[in-house]
């Protein structure tokens, strides 16, 4: 028997200990790329659950054996749960969870942040290059401000050894188990939060087509886990009560004059009630008395019923299953950036790939294009001077647009704020969009890596300035890179509607943007119009707005392009597919390459489609003004109707 298939017995034997229920007369766990996978061994129809796993024997921070520690720290993230894992595997076989634990991957997932420098420079010029440096900046910063100042308070707790090579809390390890629980754990309830699902994470991810999903009753007992009712429960149910009476009491004693003639019906109330119960259940006969019932063998506990509501959490059938077939399960519509990053591999063809563009960057390029439209008016003004006009030109305008952003581009009904993995979290959705009704936003979404705090907290947009030059407040130390704020091209390489807001704000005319700083709702009825008209405006004003914008948006593109260079040439997307044949599938360079090729497909696309409405909006401008005299109509007796 290999390793492999010992570490199978056991931890097939220890799903039987721990009550895990599954139809091992439908499905098979075997070994699937050095790991193990779920097998159909019959068909199967979907909506069946196929794994019940009992929350009793989740590995969370709240049921591992240092819950007490974890619960005092009270630290947020992985890190708790990253912890709780190396404990319980310190303990070997006196850990509830051995029989589960000892068959993790040995190695970790091969994440990019365990790659050679050589290897992550193929990452240069995508959006893993950024990334895959912060991700290890940010394990190494939670080891050392959250991890080591617990080791060293608990030291009997945590044991770590004489030897360093055997520390079971090193930061070698501290990593591995990262990556494992940033790639396997799910976010279960209320109480348990993000935890290690034994058999859940057996199930290999599919991007598309995938065959489960995963079910659990989120709301339970913030305290203790409860899925009915509880003593924490009822204790929020008196303190409320309290209150009630309270504020009834209070309610009473103003009123006191007027109850005193009811006073005299409340016998009349008390006798009745009991009658009026009667007659609300359709009783014929007095309430039985409880404790008679008791006596006469009433089970007033319903085994069935009480069975039913066992908590668990269900892996269940999306579709139909072949015999043979594996079982795949989704880790959800990420991008490329986030399933390399967090799970280890990437596709071709991912719906949900983006390319980002620095908040500088569209600063500087809106500032460029200002200035070439001041040089037309100001011929004779010197460099300088067109420059410091197009900053007092713009900075109101970018000042407005951050004022009240979140009023001009609306989050999703019930998104998070803090949520930024949505392109659609912008304005209404076509308001500022282009006039090509063949492309559509579909809310493409992107994700941060194992750390989701890259984001950008839309509070601090408020508060958003320019330096002297007009550009950006970033600094080198803020958003991604010192780029500044990201916004977005998604898979279709369409820009966000964000920006295409913030876009129409920059360039509307002079006495439009006035309106917009007086009142609001002029504002809004602008984007309202966008919105209404499909892109049938063709207005001077409307087409001059828009021609201005998709150049703008074409230069960002084609400046983002520039990082894409190698030896300062742009290599064709077919050279990267030939070359990616040439190696494994599935290795390490193959990974880097499908990144490559799928952002370059971005902006190739970005620019085309851009270019193409330059040119169509170029086209209408420069069309002569139609002779508003009606024409004299003449009479073709010849005329062919």
């Amino acid at each position: 028997m290999s390793a492999q298939q010992k570490k199978l017995e056991l931890l097939l034997n220890w799903f039987d200990e721990n009550k895990i229920e599954w139809d091992k007369e439908a499905l098979e766990i075997r070994e699937s790329n050095g790991s193990f996978g779920v097998f159909a061994k019959k068909n199967m129809k979907k909506d069946k659950p196929v794994v019940k796993i009992p929350k009793s024997c989740i590995l969370s921070i709240k049921t591992t054996g240092i819950s007490n520690i974890l619960d005092e720290a009270n630290l947020e993230g992985g890190c708790p749960l990253a912890l709780a894992v190396l404990y319980e595997i310190a303990q070997k076989e006196n850990s509830p969870w051995y029989g589960y634990l000892q068959a993790l991957p040995d190695q970790g997932e091969d994440l990019p942040i365990f790659w050679e420098e050589e290897e992550k420079e193929l990452f240069n010029g995508t959006e893993m290059e950024s990334a895959v440096h912060n991700d290890l900046g940010d394990l190494e910063d939670d080891y050392e401000e959250l991890i080591e100042p617990l080791l060293e308070d608990y030291p009997y707790i945590f044991d770590r050894g004489t030897n360093p090579d055997n520390d079971p809390y090193s930061f070698d390890k501290f990593i591995k188990i990262s990556t494992l629980i940033s790639s396997r754990a799910f976010e279960v309830d209320a109480f348990h939060e993000n935890a290690l699902v034994p058999f859940a994470d057996i199930f290999n991810h599919k991007g598309e087509g995938e065959h489960v999903h995963f079910e659990t009753e989120f709301e339970v007992c913030d305290s203790c886990g409860a899925l009915e009712y509880c003593e924490h429960q009822y204790l929020d149910f008196l303190d409320n009560d309290d209150e009630e009476e309270h504020s009834d009491a209070e309610d009473h004693s103003e009123h006191e004059g007027e109850w005193e003639d009811a006073e005299d019906l409340g016998d009349d109330d008390d006798n009745d009630s009991e009658e009026e119960l009667r007659d609300e259940m359709g009783l014929d006969t007095e309430l039985p008395d409880l404790d008679q019932l008791e006596a006469s063998g009433v089970n007033f506990w319903d085994d069935a019923e009480e069975e039913e509501k066992k908590d668990t959490c269900d892996m269940v059938l999306d579709r139909d299953v072949k015999k043979g077939e594996e079982i795949f399960n989704t880790y959800g519509d990420h991008p490329n950036i986030a399933l390399l990053s967090k799970y280890g591999f990437c596709y071709d063809g991912n719906k949900n790939d983006y390319v980002s563009i620095g908040e500088d960057s569209i600063v500087d390029c809106c500032l460029a294009i200002t200035a070439e439209i001041l040089k037309a008016k100001m011929p004779k003004a010197s460099a300088e001077e067109v420059e410091k006009a197009a900053v007092e030109l713009t900075r109101p305008r970018w000042e407005f647009f951050l004022k009240n952003e979140k009023t001009l581009c609306p989050s999703a009904e019930g998104e998070e704020e803090e949520e930024e993995d949505d392109f659609d979290n912008g304005c209404q959705e076509d308001c500022c969009a282009s006039d090509d009704e063949g492309h559509h936003h579909e809310g493409h979404s992107h994700e941060g890596h194992s750390h989701e705090g890259h984001a950008h907290d839309d509070d601090e947009e408020e508060e958003h300035e320019h330096d002297e030059e007009g550009g950006c407040c970033g600094g080198e130390d803020e958003g991604q890179g010192g780029k500044g704020r990201p916004y977005f091209i998604n898979s279709e390489g369409l820009f966000e509607d964000k920006l295409m807001c913030l876009l129409h704000v920059m360039f509307v005319g002079e006495s439009t943007f006035a309106k917009f700083e007086k009142d609001m709702d002029n504002a809004m009825a602008y984007f309202d119009e966008l919105a209404n008209s499909q892109g049938e405006n063709k207005s001077k004003a409307v087409v001059d707005v828009k021609r201005t914008i998709y150049q703008v948006c074409r230069a960002l593109c084609e400046f983002r392009r520039l990082e894409y260079l190698e030896d300062g040439e742009w290599k064709p997307i077919e050279k990267d597919i030939e070359e990616r044949k040439k190696v494994a599938d599935h290795s390490r360079k193959y990974y880097a390459l499908t990144c490559r090729i799928a952002e370059k497909k971005i902006i190739e696309k970005a620019i085309q489609y851009y270019g193409d409405l330059v040119e169509e909006y170029s086209t209408i401008a420069a069309a002569p003004v139609a002779n508003k005299k009606k024409p004299i109509k003449k009479t073709n007796k010849k005329q062919k109707l």
